[in-house]
C-alpha cells in the first residue's frame, strides 16, 4: 500500500505559503545572470548602509575579527570533487545517511541555491561586504554549509575545511548584525512568528565554525545570540498562524546550545513548553490550534517544526505533544482499497487538505524523523527498500557533487561561471534561504542512534504499530479528548468531529479571510469499509489571502454531514458553523453514545445578511459492532420564512487525479422494492439510499421514508488535492417546496451499515 508521505511532495509547500502571504506567486524564480540567485522570500527594503554596525560592543569585536581576514582565508583550496567512496557499513550509519538522501536539503549549490563552493573568496572580505552602495549578503546559507563541512564521508574532500568555516562565519554575522541593526531601528516589525527561524541561520551552524575563532570572537559571536534570542522571547506568541509560531522553540534551541547560558536556557524551555502544552495552543486530542480549531495541512507544517525540536531537545512534554499528534493523524486517514488515502477536512480552519495531505512532509523525512520520538510514526514512516541503504551514502555523494556543479542561470540558456558569482546587498526579510525555511533535515542532523535498531525490531516482532490503526486486525472506539471519536468495527470505520472549529474577529488584529474557518457543529465526518474505502465523508475547499473556495452560493454542494437551509430571501444558515457544540460523550469500548447540540449562528463570513430566527440543533450518534445510528432535530420558534431545510449527507465519489480509474460512488435510491439512480430531482418515500464504491457497499437506512435528493452538482477540490463528493439532502421542511416558518421541531433518524455487493 503507498505510504500516505507520497502525497507530500516540498513542493506542496509553496501552495501553503501563498496562503499566509509569504510566498511570491512564481514555483521557481528566474535568478537574475552573472549573480548569486536572490532568497525567494519576500521583498525587502534595500539597507543603504555602507559598513556594518558597529552600536553594540559584540556587534565592533566581530567586525574588527573579520577585517583582519583575507582571501587566503576564504580560500578552500580544494580541486577534487564529491564522489563516492567505500563508507562505514555500520547500519546506524547508513540509515542516518538514507534519512538525509530524503530531502535535497541542505543545499550548498545548484541555481537555487546559494555557491557557497564555488564562490570567490574575495566575495568574503571585509572590504566586499562593506559597499558604498550597500552591505553586502555573501552567496552563502550558513545553516547549509556548515553541515556539509561536518558530512563525514570519504569522498567528501571539504570535510572540516577551515575556509568554508570561515566563509559561513563571516555571511552568518552579516546575517545577524543586520537584522539586530533593523530591529534596533524599526522595533515595532518584531514577531517571533515571523522571524524566529533568523535564529536558525545564525545559531545552528555556530557550533561547525566556533572552533576557527578566537577567543574573544566567540564571546562577542554568543552575546549577538543571545541578543537576538531575547528580543524573540520579548515578542511572544502570537498565535496568528500557529505554524509560524512553532518556528520559535527551534530557533531559540539553537542560540541556547550556542551560547550554554542556563538561565537563558530555562527561558527557552519555558516558552516552548506554553506551545506544546497550552490548551490555547496546544489540543490534547493532538493538534496545533489554527484560530480556534485544527487545521490538518498546516499541522503539517507545525509538525516539521514540532518533530526538529523534539529530536534537538531533551524535553519530556515535545515528545508527549508528538505522541498525540501522531496518534490523532494515524486516526484520520483512511486507506482506500486502491493503496490511495483518503480523511475527513470539513473541520480545517483554511486548508481542505486531509490529513494524507499535510505540508513540510517533505517525501517522509518529516515522519521518518518523528518515529525516531514516537512508535505512533512507525506505520508512515519510510523504510529503505532494497539497496537504498547500503546506496545511501555515496547517493548523497552524488547529490552534493550536482549541487557543486550547478550554479545560478545566466538568463542565457546556460549556468555562470564561479568568477562572475557576485553577492547581493543585504534586505530584511522573513526568509532568507531554500523553500521558506525548511534548509535541514532534522532527521539526519539529529539523528538518534538506535533509530535503525528499533525499527529492526518493531519488524522482527511484526509489531502492528507498522500498520494502519485500522489495519490492524483489532476493535476500537475512541475518544480524543471530546474532539474527534474514533470507531473500527469489524466490518467498518467511523470518525466523529465533536470539537471547536475555528473562528475570526474584525477587531482581532489579524489578517481576515473570506470564508468560514471550519465547518462542523458536530458531524459524522467519515463512514468507512474494508472493500469501499470511504463512503461518507467530510470535505471542505479551502481559503487564500483573498479567496474563499467555499463561497455561499454553492452551499448546497459544500460535501460535510451537517443541517443546512436558506430563508425565502436567499439567506443561508448551517449547523456547520456552530463554533464549540455542548458535547457529551459515552463510551465503553465495544459501543458509544455520542451526543452533540448548539444555536445555530445567525451569519457566516461572506455573506452580510443575518437570519432573524434562532434555531437549535440536536444530533446523536450510536455507534455499536455493526453500524452508526444517527438522530437529527432542529427547531425553532419564528415567524422568519424558510424555502429550503436539509440534513446533509456527503458522499466521497473518487479522486479524480489520484483515482482517475476509478469509478465514482453510484447512490441509488429506494423506493418500495425498487433501487433507482439518485438525481437532483426530489424523490419521495425513498426507504433507504445505497452508495456502491470498489467492491463493497454502504446502506443508509431512515427510520420512515422520506423525500430526498442531489445537490445540483458536484463539488470538486480544485486546491489541494482533486477530490470530488456529491450531497444527498434529505428534506427536513416537507412542506412540498412551499416556504414555511419552522415553529415546531423536525427530525431524521437513520442507521449506516456496510451491506454485501
Amino acid at each position: 500500500m503507498q505510504s500516505p508521505f507520497i502525497h507530500c511532495s516540498p513542493w506542496n509547500l509553496r501552495t501553503a505559503l501563498v496562503v499566509v502571504g509569504l510566498a511570491f506567486p512564481d514555483p521557481v524564480h528566474a535568478d537574475p545572470p552573472a549573480i548569486a540567485p536572490a532568497p525567494r522570500s519576500q521583498k525587502g527594503e534595500p539597507n543603504t548602509l555602507s559598513k556594518l554596525p558597529e552600536a553594540h560592543e559584540y556587534q565592533r569585536v566581530l567586525r574588527k575579527y573579520m577585517a583582519t581576514l583575507t582571501e587566503k582565508d576564504f580560500t578552500h583550496g580544494v580541486s577534487a570533487l564529491v564522489t563516492e567512496k567505500p563508507t562505514d557499513t555500520d547500519p546506524e550509519y547508513l540509515y542516518r545517511q538514507f534519512i538525509m538522501t530524503m530531502m535535497h536539503q541542505p543545499l550548498v549549490g545548484t541555481k537555487r541555491g546559494y555557491p557557497a563552493i564555488n564562490a570567490p573568496p574575495a566575495r568574503f572580505v571585509l572590504s566586499s561586504i562593506e559597499t558604498p552602495e550597500a552591505v553586502m549578503h555573501p552567496p552563502v546559507w550558513p545553516e547549509t554549509l556548515i553541515p556539509f563541512v561536518q558530512w563525514n564521508h570519504p569522498g567528501n574532500p571539504y570535510h572540516d575545511n577551515r575556509a568554508l568555516k570561515l566563509r559561513a562565519f563571516v555571511t552568518a554575522v552579516v546575517m545577524m548584525v543586520m537584522l539586530d541593526d533593523h530591529f534596533d531601528n524599526n522595533p515595532a516589525t518584531g514577531r517571533a512568528d515571523r522571524f524566529s527561524y533568523q535564529l536558525v541561520y545564525f545559531g545552528l551552524p555556530y557550533p561547525g565554525f566556533k572552533d576557527v575563532l578566537p577567543a574573544d570572537v566567540q564571546k562577542a559571536y554568543e552575546a549577538g545570540l543571545k541578543r537576538m534570542g531575547e528580543r524573540v522571547l520579548a515578542w511572544g506568541i502570537r498565535a496568528e498562524d500557529i505554524h509560524n509560531d512553532l518556528h520559535a522553540p527551534f530557533g531559540l534551541h539553537c542560540v541556547a546550545r550556542a551560547i550554554n547560558d542556563p538561565a537563558f536556557t530555562k527561558s527557552v524551555e519555558a516558552y516552548s513548553r506554553k506551545l506544546f502544552t497550552d490548551p490555547q495552543y496546544f489540543s490534547p486530542a493532538g493538534y496545533w490550534i489554527q484560530r480556534g480549531g485544527p487545521d490538518l495541512p498546516y499541522n503539517g507544517h507545525a509538525n516539521f517544526f514540532a518533530v526538529t525540536t523534539a529530536l534537538a531537545t531533551d524535553w519530556p512534554f515535545a515528545k508527549e505533544s508528538l505522541d498525540r499528534v501522531y496518534r490523532l493523524r494515524g486516526h484520520l486517514i483512511l486507506p482506500e482499497p486502491d493503496g490511495k488515502f483518503s480523511g475527513p477536512s470539513h473541520f480545517n480552519s483554511r486548508l481542505g487538505g486531509a490529513a494524507s495531505l499535510d505540508q513540510w512532509a517533505w517525501d517522509g523525512a518529516r515522519d521518518t524523523a518523528a518515529a525516531m520520538i514516537t512508535d505512533e510514526a512507525a506505520h508512515i514512516a519510510r523504510r529503505p527498500i532494497g539497496e537504498e541503504l547500503r546506496e545511501a551514502p555515496n547517493r548523497r555523494a552524488r547529490h552534493f557533487a550536482e549541487d557543486i556543479r550547478e550554479n545560478a542561470v545566466n538568463g542565457k540558456g546556460g549556468f555562470i561561471r564561479n568568477d562572475e558569482i557576485i553577492s547581493y546587498p543585504w534586505k530584511w526579510r522573513v526568509w532568507m534561504t531554500y523553500n521558506f525555511p525548511a534548509s535541514v533535515n532534522p532527521g539526519y542532523e539529529f539523528y538518534r542512534k538506535g533509530a535503525y535498531a528499533h525499527q529492526q525490531e518493531l519488524e522482527k516482532k511484526n509489531s502492528p504499530l507498522l500498520k494502519s490503526p485500522f489495519e490492524r486486525g483489532e476493535s476500537f472506539i475512541r475518544d480524543f479528548s471530546k474532539e474527534f471519536v474514533v470507531a473500527r468495527q469489524p466490518g467498518f470505520a467511523t470518525i466523529l468531529h465533536t470539537g471547536p472549529i475555528g473562528t475570526q474577529h474584525p477587531d482581532d488584529g489579524m489578517r481576515q479571510y473570506a470564508g468560514p474557518m471550519g465547518l462542523s457543529g458536530g458531524q459524522l465526518s467519515a463512514f468507512w469499509t474494508p472493500s469501499t474505502g470511504s463512503v461518507i465523508l467530510g470535505q471542505r475547499g479551502s481559503m487564500n489571502n483573498d479567496k474563499s473556495f467555499d463561497t455561499v452560493a454553492t452551499w448546497r454542494t459544500w460535501p460535510n454531514h451537517s443541517v443546512s437551509g436558506v430563508t425565502t430571501d436567499g439567506i443561508f444558515f448551517t449547523s456547520a458553523r456552530i463554533q464549540k457544540p455542548d458535547t457529551t460523550i459515552d463510551n465503553t469500548g465495544k459501543a458509544a453514545s455520542v451526543k452533540v447540540s448548539g444555536t445555530i449562528p445567525s451569519s457566516i463570513t461572506g455573506q452580510e445578511r443575518v437570519i432573524t430566527g434562532k434555531y437549535d440543533y440536536k444530533r446523536s450518534f450510536q455507534i455499536d459492532d455493526t453500524g452508526v445510528r444517527v438522530e437529527t432535530s432542529v427547531s425553532g420558534d419564528t415567524q422568519e420564512q424558510l424555502a429550503e431545510l436539509y440534513e446533509v449527507l456527503p458522499i466521497y465519489l473518487r479522486d479524480i487525479k489520484e483515482q482517475a480509474k476509478a469509478t465514482p460512488t453510484a447512490i441509488e435510491f429506494q423506493v418500495g422494492d425498487k433501487w433507482l439512480p439518485a438525481t437532483d430531482m426530489f424523490t419521495a418515500n425513498v426507504r433507504a439510499v445505497r452508495l456502491t464504491r470498489f467492491k463493497g457497499a454502504v446502506l443508509v437506512t431512515f427510520d420512515q421514508a422520506r423525500r430526498v435528493k442531489l445537490s445540483p452538482a458536484e463539488w470538486a477540490d480544485t486546491y489541494l488535492s482533486r477530490a470530488t463528493a456529491r450531497n444527498v439532502l434529505i428534506d427536513l421542511l416537507e412542506s412540498g417546496d412551499k416556504p414555511t416558518a419552522l415553529k415546531d421541531t423536525r427530525k431524521v433518524g437513520y442507521r449506516i451499515e456496510p451491506i454485501a455487493r
